[in-house]
């Protein structure tokens, strides 16, 4: 839908505000929970929209504060002007601006949304059919699909890896054509279908059956691999899709670097589609059990947590030794308190079977343990708890030196040292979080070295050394700048928050979180703002990364 307002344009479809002045001729892009509170109050400009009906239209089932929603409206009045909307106080708010529909979009909406379930049965009827044809013209050479991928999404909270999305997908091309005999689409014909394809839409993520289905026509693939990397440098999930006459599949590959990941998940297609060749790294064989993991894991990013523990517990039914479950289910548990569960399924974790591929997750439990006891104070006895601590996250260590992992050597050390910063023991502490520092600075991702500055900041406040403490602020919060990683800048702003809340000094204190905020909203990362809104809420919020 597009409409004119006064001197300017609005194409919702793209999220775009066009300045019809002769002399700017700008435009500008409307952030997406913004572009839908704007559609929604666009669409219904003949009410008042209640605020919970904009909370549950655009952030479904996340918690979250009512000053995401005041945001939005803000951004929206920022935009377009103050007298666009309405405020109706403590109903919700109104569009009360006049507006000149360029198209009919708005007037087939409602019909739009009646229509879906019958757009989605002939689709549904339309793939049916293809997978009748498939099988009743099937030939030896047809067993063999035709594989397109399409641009990795790149979901990294960094600048580093920018080259993810064409030479990933290159990468992918060119090596499912090496170790396999299934012909693969060229990258710029994909690319060329996908332009086309994109036309009038705003994402592939609006895009359902019907685009893939496009895709497969004009490459004449059969088909279409759809990837997303997300995670951290040296511990990265590689999501994908597979798109195919007999519906989508998904899967997640968890790996240390992102060729490792390739590699992987090229094993899994040849090893399902073409020659079996056997993949780098472990992969799960059950299909339903890989696909349960990987919904799971999407429910966790967006904290849908109750669809997570549910989404797990169905992997591990059928592979009850999955750790990588288990791993994700105890932190689903832990992030809506249930400490006791969590705990459980971890220490059940470290009595199955020892191997050279799950030493890993061993080493995972034991840090996750030894975390969720210095994060979520139980027991009575503090000093008793937190030597329990600091024997698991020790063997964590251990086993991190005893396979060379040095990113976890560095979780390790952080931790260590965190404890003993809660001890009071700050030569010990420092020593320990000078050599996480060592390790992080090791890698190409220098952001990694954030947490140990704040923690190094922190003894700096307790020994009442605060121009120590500021400078390891302001060389924490460099690094996160230069690397644009939004979560270790929110990180740093809300550590020195903190202090400053600490020292009465409460201008600074809300300039920094106000600062936070607008990092979160930036990134657009519902687990962010929702830890910002924390802070100004004066709760405690714990989350498993």
């Amino acid at each position: 839908m597009r409409f004119r307002f006064e001197n300017k344009e609005v194409d919702l479809t793209q999220g775009k505000v066009y300045s019809l002045d002769a002399q700017s001729g700008q435009s500008y892009d409307i952030r997406a929970k913004t572009l839908q509170v704007m559609e929604m109050l666009v669409h219904n400009r003949d009410r008042v929209v209640t605020k919970q009906e904009l909370l549950d239209s655009v952030w479904g089932d996340l918690v979250v504060q009512e000053q995401v929603l005041v945001q939005s409206i803000k951004e929206v009045r920022d935009l377009l002007g103050a007298d666009t909307i309405k405020t109706f106080p403590k109903l919700g708010y109104r569009w009360v601006a006049t507006i000149e529909v360029k198209d009919t979009a708005s007037r087939l909406w409602v019909a739009r949304k009646t229509n879906q379930l019958l757009v989605g049965t002939v689709l549904c009827l339309i793939v049916i059919c293809g997978v009748y044809l498939g099988v009743i013209n099937s030939t030896s050479a047809q067993l063999l699909p035709k594989v397109a991928f399409l641009p990795v999404e790149n979901a990294m909270p960094d600048e580093i890896h920018d080259w993810v999305p064409i030479k990933g997908m290159d990468q992918l091309s060119r090596s499912l054509r090496q170790q396999s005999e299934l012909k693969v689409s060229d990258v710029d014909d994909v690319l060329l279908a996908v332009e086309r394809a994109n036309k009038g839409s705003n994402s592939n993520a609006a895009f359902g059956p019907h685009y893939f289905f496009q895709l497969q026509q004009r490459l004449g693939a059969q088909l279409i691999v759809q990837t997303r990397l997300t995670g951290y440098p040296q511990d990265l999930q590689l999501h994908y899709t597979l798109h195919s006459q007999f519906g989508p599949q998904q899967g997640v590959v968890l790996a240390s670097s992102v060729d490792n990941a390739f590699d992987e998940l090229i094993g899994i297609l040849t090893h399902k589609f073409g020659q079996a060749v056997q993949p780098s790294t472990e992969y799960y064989h059950s299909a339903f059990s890989n696909q349960a993991f990987a919904k799971g894991v999407n429910a966790y990013l967006q904290r849908d947590y109750d669809a997570a523990i549910n989404l797990f517990r169905s992997a591990l039914i059928e592979q009850p030794d999955m750790l990588a479950a288990r791993r994700y289910l105890a932190g689903s548990l832990a992030n809506i308190y249930e400490l006791e569960q969590a705990m459980s399924i971890l220490r059940g974790s470290l009595k199955i079977a020892d191997t050279s591929l799950s030493q890993k997750e061993h080493l995972r439990a034991n840090l996750m343990i030894g975390y969720l006891l210095i994060n979520w104070p139980q027991d009575s006895d503090r000093q008793q708890e937190l030597d329990k601590a600091e024997q698991y996250i020790s063997r964590a260590k251990n086993l991190a030196q005893s396979s060379q992992d040095k990113l976890f050597i560095a979780y390790s050390y952080e931790e260590l040292g965190k404890i003993k910063r809660l001890q009071g023991h700050y030569s010990e502490a420092t020593r320990l979080l000078l050599a996480a520092l060592e390790y992080h600075q090791s890698f190409h991702g220098r952001y990694g070295q954030t947490a140990a500055l704040i923690e190094l900041a922190r003894i700096a406040i307790a020994q009442e050394e605060l121009e120590e403490a500021k400078r390891y602020f302001a060389q924490a919060k460099q690094i996160a700048d230069d690397s644009k990683a939004h979560p270790n800048q929110i990180w740093v702003l809300l550590a020195q928050a903190d202090m400053y809340r600490d020292l009465n000094e409460q201008t600074l204190a809300l300039e920094h979180a106000q600062q936070a905020l607008e990092v979160a909203y930036r990134a657009d990362s519902p687990l962010l703002i929702a830890r910002v809104e924390a802070w100004f809420a004066q709760v405690p919020i714990h989350t498993v990364n």
